[in-house]
């Protein structure tokens, strides 16, 4: 099986979900089902590479393009650089869709995720949402089929452009490493952020207003609080930022990205609980992440992320809910070990890159014997 993966800026993953997607599925396809995986990586990732052309057994390209820069032709770029060696052409993310014919006149299958509802994200304006959801519905008319990352974007893309050509396979974690050690390395890392084991609540997250921080914020701050809230995110001098640091108090404390990958583990690994305000659809790694490191899930209410914790969590639609929430965490009123050991064994047993990674092979396989 000849596999190409294009649309993430490439690995090794240094940058977000569809790059650590891209990684861990490329990997484990190559090290167990014996692929062959070629990813075409953006410029900018060569200059980090140093040009490197191969990753643990996976073969790397580079476009002349930079994703952030040029996306469009980035996509163009990449699946002309791969169409005719491919079996399969995957595309992280719907401008893929767009190039489908170059696919086709090789009588090769395009594969197409079109990355959540990404059209709805409020940092985009009116044209780039409405270029975002065109993109949307040119991917499900000129792709082979519809990767869907959760079953709620499933039912949103069948439902909205009338199409049956889609599967569901969900993005993956790993139990974290960290999660009920107690040693001198996680002591010192805890004291480098500030913090104590289970004495914070915690926010992994990019700084965006589909991702409620504000109301998070909002929720925390109605009362004087026994621990601080620890905000993991990229700062950076938006209105929205900036908006976020004016409504929070002193015990919220902003401390940017953690991009050590140690560190954030520890960190996860010994918060009290975490906070998730995503709404923009799919299966999101920061929540399987918080799953895999037996974290009590505190999440905005809406579909996808239901689906992702099911009775295993708590849930929020405003500011007054989230309070709630931490008033009865901080004041120990309920034990929830089980919510904690329910979500990290949902990790175990199926969001994990292991059952992920065979719930492709058994999709690509198919996929290509339909033609």
């Amino acid at each position: 099986m000849k596999l190409s993966i294009i649309g993430s800026r490439g690995i090794p993953a240094n940058y977000g979900g569809f790059e650590t997607f891209a990684e861990e599925l490329a990997v484990n396809l190559v090290k167990d089902y014996q692929y062959q995986v070629t990813i075409v990586c953006d410029s900018d990732q060569k200059k980090i590479n140093n040009g490197l052309q191969e990753y643990k057994g996976i073969k790397l390209l580079y476009s002349k393009y930079s994703k952030s820069k040029n996306a469009i032709l980035f996509y163009y770029d990449s699946i002309k650089m791969i169409a005719s060696t491919s079996d399969i052409v995957y595309s992280c993310g719907p401008a893929g869709g767009l190039f489908g014919y170059l696919v086709h006149r090789y009588k090769k299958i395009l594969v197409t995720n079109p990355d959540g509802l990404n059209w709805k994200r409020a940092k985009w304006n009116k044209l780039v949402q409405t270029g975002f959801r065109t993109f949307e519905f040119l991917a499900t008319k000129f792709s082979d089929h519809i990767a869907c990352d959760s079953y709620g974007i499933e039912k949103h893309i069948q439902n909205s452009y009338n199409t049956k050509k889609t599967f569901v396979a969900e993005y993956g974690a790993y139990p974290n490493r960290y999660v009920g050690i107690e040693s001198q390395e996680v002591l010192m890392t805890l004291d480098k952020f500030g913090v104590k084991k289970e004495s914070y609540h915690l926010v992994v997250s990019r700084l965006e207003p589909e991702n409620h921080v504000h109301m998070i914020i909002e929720g925390y701050c109605k009362v004087r609080r026994k621990y601080p809230l620890l905000i993991v995110g990229n700062i950076k001098d938006t209105k929205y930022i900036n908006y976020l640091k004016k409504i929070a108090n002193e015990d919220v404390l902003f401390i940017g990205g953690i991009y050590d990958k140690k560190d954030l583990e520890i960190i996860r690994a010994n918060a009290l609980d975490y906070l998730h305000g995503h709404s923009v659809g799919g299966t999101n790694p920061s929540l399987l992440e918080a799953m895999a490191s037996k974290n009590l899930c505190i999440c905005h209410d809406n579909v996808f992320n239901r689906e992702v914790i099911g009775r295993f969590g708590l849930f929020f639609k405003d500011a007054e809910e989230i309070n709630g929430h931490i008033n009865a965490i901080e004041n120990r009123d309920k034990n929830f070990y089980e919510m904690k050991e329910s979500v990290y064994e949902k990790v175990v047993s199926y969001y994990n890159w292991d059952v992920i990674t065979k719930k492709y092979d058994i999709i690509f396989k198919k996929v290509l014997k339909e033609g």
